[in-house]
């Protein structure tokens, strides 16, 4: 490998790294701090391309998405607010770019789970920053918190999609330190979820734990006591330092479903499905939610549900491109090994579920994980081309020894 290809990769490390805490740092003019990061990694990976010559074909989930990307640039030409779309268009862009920059630069097993291990270091980084908000009592609202620049109800997400990443590298990592790093991070993970009092990220927290009883028969026994040992130990040390009130708002999700108003999404869910209504077909233009829902509450807001926001933006067409996505996805986590395919079943409803509350679909934690499913899925390609190879030889192998007989 030339040394071109060894600093874009790592630049893609650095920048996946940064993702769980980019909001925290921002610069003027250049936005968080991924972005300075992930132009260097594409400005160096596009100089090993032209030195080398060699560069990975794209996958379909690849050129979904880039038809999704296509189309929703279209979109600026009916869009109801085309500064609103031209914006939209250049964050897709740049998500888009962060998924071929993984294609290229993630080629093996180990460097994937690298790509996941840096997520969960970076997620730390959020992690502490929670911890330092709670310690100097500095709340986004009454009896939350969250790092720095985040919204608690993304803060959470973000921090649960690591959890079921941290328990697969606790599996299969060989470093004694990092494998009880990863431990930590499922108890202090779940401890900043619950002070962000986001009743949407600890549902999908404890959908996350689902995954370690997945796997949890899988393990050697010696192992399964250290995991009930270390449990017991969480439990018992996280409830003496959970905040008040954190509990007591969590424990309102059957109240909120109940009443229907969902912390006031259920408003704005039914003034997108009247946008909805009105464009089916074409959308009000990428990234013009928030102006057309202005004309029917009077207000500029997110839809608060990913899959509501895209066909109200790039319409049925925009939805059927993104489902696709979403079903390959789903698809190759069931072709896949037992331990990568519970890993990204669980990974991927967790966002699903999510994505019904929050407005995901321009969020870089999405992008990653459809970057994640198209390694993998080229992973099953190769294995299925590979056996119908093999059994296409035999076939032939049989067919010349048909034809001779013994004399």
């Amino acid at each position: 490998m030339v040394p071109t290809f060894h600093l874009s990769y790592y630049l893609l490390l650095l920048m996946v790294f940064t993702i769980p805490w980019e909001n925290s740092v921002v610069f003027d003019g250049l936005g968080t701090i991924v972005r300075p990061i992930g132009s260097l990694a594409f400005i160096m990976t596009l100089l090993h391309l032209f030195k080398t010559g060699i560069y990975r074909p794209l996958n379909s989930i690849h050129y979904l998405l880039l038809a999704f990307v296509v189309w929703s640039a279209v979109s600026v030409l009916w869009s109801v607010d085309p500064e609103l779309t031209f914006i939209r268009i250049k964050t897709y862009a740049q998500l888009f770019v962060m998924i071929w920059l993984i294609w290229e630069l993630i080629q093996t097993d180990q460097q994937m789970r690298v790509l996941l291990q840096t997520y969960i270091l970076g997620a730390y980084v959020s992690i502490a920053n929670t911890f330092s908000k709670f310690l100097d009592t500095e709340q986004v609202n009454y009896g939350r918190y969250a790092a720095e620049g985040f919204d608690p109800n993304d803060l959470g997400v973000i921090l649960a999609l690591g959890i079921p990443m941290a328990w697969y590298l606790l599996i299969v990592q060989k470093t004694f330190i990092l494998k009880w790093l990863n431990a930590a991070y499922i108890l202090l993970g779940m401890l900043a979820i619950i002070m962000t009092a986001s009743r949407t990220a600890f549902a999908v927290a404890i959908l996350g734990l689902f995954y370690i009883a997945l796997i949890y028969g899988r393990l050697s026994h010696r192992t399964k006591i250290l995991v009930i040992v270390f449990i017991m130990i969480s439990l018992f040390w996280g409830l003496k330092v959970i905040p008040n009130g954190a509990f007591d708002r969590i424990l309102t999700i059957q109240e909120e479903v109940n009443s229907g108003s969902l912390s006031g999404r259920g408003e704005l869910w039914f003034a997108g499905l009247e946008m909805v209504n009105e464009q089916p077909l074409l959308g009000v233009g990428a990234g013009a939610y928030p102006a057309a829902l202005e004309e029917f509450l009077g207000t500029r807001e997110l839809s608060h549900n990913t899959l509501l926001s895209v066909i109200a933006e790039t319409g049925v067409i925009g939805l059927i491109l993104f489902l696709t996505v979403l079903f390959i996805s789903f698809y190759t986590a069931c072709q896949t090994s037992y331990l990568e395919a519970t890993l990204f079943f669980v990974l991927l409803t967790i966002w699903l579920l999510a994505s019904m509350f929050l407005t995901w679909e321009l969020r870089k934690p999405t992008w990653l994980l459809f970057a994640l499913i198209a390694l993998e899925h080229s992973k099953v390609q190769s294995k299925k081309n590979s056996l119908n190879t093999s059994s296409q030889k035999g076939k032939d192998y049989l067919s010349i020894t048909s034809g001779l007989s013994i004399k």
